[in-house]
């Protein structure tokens, strides 16, 4: 059995670890950083999440299942896109009611 000395140092090594860890990532991190490892996460993760089209009198228009990640574009124009179960491109306008949900 390990002795109460070699325990506490352990308990101690692994709480630094953590605090060096937590002050690392959060003031040495760049914004730029923060998002690609957040990205790299959502990939490995991934949502399944459905996404639904209302028309203006709340008829659903079209509905697609097995989506994994929802993407404003950043050109400065309003739209949004996303990728299908199936690996097919859809890009929407920012003035389309949509609603997106966890399956």
């Amino acid at each position: 059995m390990l002795s109460r000395k070699v325990k506490l140092w352990g308990v101690i090594v692994v709480a630094l670890l953590i605090v060096l860890a937590f002050v690392y990532f959060r003031y040495f991190f760049t914004y730029g950083q923060k998002n690609i490892v957040r990205r790299k996460l959502d990939t490995i993760t991934g949502m399944n999440m459905n996404v639904t089209v209302f028309g203006f009198d709340g008829r659903i228009i079209k509905r697609w299942t097995g989506v994994q990640r929802i993407t404003t574009g950043k050109d400065g124009r309003n739209y949004f896109y996303f990728y299908t179960r199936e690996g097919k491109y859809v890009q929407l306008p920012g003035s389309v009611w949509y609603v997106a949900e966890e399956e």
